[in-house]
């Protein structure tokens, strides 16, 4: 039954062809038929790479609570045989709890046996253990020493580790330089997070010589490989356009929805911001539509998210009027230091519509906006003689 479900999956994977009302088959339907039975038969006698290749068909293809078990128990058949990726696999599961309890001691012994066998992404995952203290002491020494073997090993993301180290000065003295050599060499093995460090690096003259076109090309490549960072950041290019790139606001809209959609704040932030005002023809207002994304923005602690979602709450733009849940918001922003959160915030309080009136504390936030040189709290208190 198990070996059916898995089946029916990689049939629905393969293309049928309706053909002048007849519907064929493709040949490769039966060959990877036959190629899993050859497989699961191998698996069964004991081979640990075919043991290896039923733990990924499970994990990657049935892809199920159900699967990632079965999963597990080939991929552990394989690594108590000795083979690497198996040891890794079975240590990324344990790590993260899939298919198995999670279980950190676990996951560094398979780590740590692939690692030693010369395992690159295994010795990145094991130095990763050893950075946030998973399982492990925590030690940065030992974390860059792992890392600097996937490196050896070259390993994309054991560049980028080394890159990062530097950059933040964990186990190293601080260099930007170094970081920036680190990250090219990563970006250069294609890895879309470095590509788009990298092109951080190159906009903002860090490590490197400040160069636009430079900047754009990293950010570019990032894009293209679907790194959510990359995707905001050539979405800024779009929007402004930096660098001798063509203002696009559709384009822009496009990658700030793609960005958003992987879980970047900074894209959330300022998609919800063009369907609040409004572009033209290229993006609709729409309040609901930025009160989601404003939403999830905050939730993630972006103070002018906070604020923002706060104003479309006092107003009932997107969702319904809410002074409380106004002044909530209004707050969060406010205790990150956002001067117009405070000054909103001190406003509500002191006229107590819809919220517990505490004019004292009111004007005390308006003072402070003030201060801040916010101009219209300024103006607000000259007009209620509030000094």
């Amino acid at each position: 039954m198990l070996y059916f479900r898995a089946w029916q999956v990689v049939c629905m994977n393969l293309k049928i062809v309706l053909l002048v009302g007849f519907l064929v088959v493709c040949a490769p339907m039966v060959h990877a038929q036959n190629t899993f039975q050859q497989t699961e038969k191998l698996a069964e006698s004991g081979d640990a790479d075919a043991q290896l290749e039923m733990g990924n068909i499970y994990l990657k293809t049935v892809a199920t609570a159900e699967g990632n078990i079965i999963a597990a128990e080939w991929f552990r058949k394989s690594a108590e045989q000795g083979n690497t990726e198996a040891q890794c696999n079975i240590g990324y599961l344990y790590e993260n709890g899939i298919g198995v309890s999670r279980n950190y001691d676990e996951a560094k012994k398979w780590y740590q046996k692939s690692a030693k066998q010369g395992h690159a992404r295994a010795a990145c995952n094991l130095g990763s253990l050893y950075e946030n203290g998973l399982g492990v002491d925590k030690s940065y020494h030992e974390a860059l020493k792992w890392y600097r073997k996937a490196a050896d090993g070259k390993y994309s993301f054991g560049y980028l580790n080394v890159g990062r180290m530097y950059e933040k000065g964990m186990a190293v003295a601080q260099s930007d330089a170094e970081a920036a050599r680190w990250y090219t060499m990563a970006a250069e093995a294609d890895n879309p997070v470095a590509q788009g460090m990298l092109g951080w690096m190159y906009e903002h003259g860090t490590g490197v010589k400040a160069d636009t076109a430079e900047a754009l090309k990293w950010y570019r490549k990032s894009s293209f490989n679907d790194d959510p960072t990359g995707q905001c950041n050539m979405a800024r290019y779009y929007y402004f356009g930096i660098g001798g790139v063509k203002k696009d606001i559709r384009s822009a809209a496009e990658l700030f929805h793609k960005s958003a959609h992987g879980g970047n704040v900074l894209a959330m932030f300022i998609l919800g911001q063009m369907h609040e005002t409004g572009m033209g023809a290229d993006v609709e207002q729409d309040y609901h539509e930025a009160a989601e994304l404003y939403l999830k923005a905050a939730a993630k602690g972006h103070r002018g998210a906070q604020f923002r979602l706060g104003r479309l709450y006092y107003n009932g733009q997107g969702v319904d009027k809410n002074p409380v849940l106004a002044a909530y918001y209004y707050g969060l922003a406010e205790e990150q230091g956002d001067l117009y959160a405070a000054a909103s915030l001190g406003i509500l309080l002191y006229e107590g519509k819809g919220v517990d009136p505490d004019p004292e504390r009111g004007k005390e936030l308006m003072r402070k906006a003030a201060m801040g040189g916010v101009k219209e709290v300024v103006n607000y208190m000259n007009e209620h003689h509030i000094k």
